[in-house]
């Protein structure tokens, strides 16, 4: 089971690093607001912090 979670939260990690990774590398300025209004919208707990 100890296994199972650390894969997972290894695949969660390496999920959000891609995408930031991206975020800040390939994505033009409309695409980066495109991302930050979708992760506000489903997570805004987090808007303080992404739309600094």
């Amino acid at each position: 089971m100890k296994f199972l979670l650390t894969i997972i939260l290894g695949a969660a990690l390496g999920a959000a690093g891609t995408l930031y990774w991206i975020y800040g590398n390939y994505a033009d300025p409309s695409e980066q607001a495109l991302m930050r209004d979708t992760l506000t919208t489903y997570m805004p707990f987090l808007e303080e912090y992404v739309n600094q």
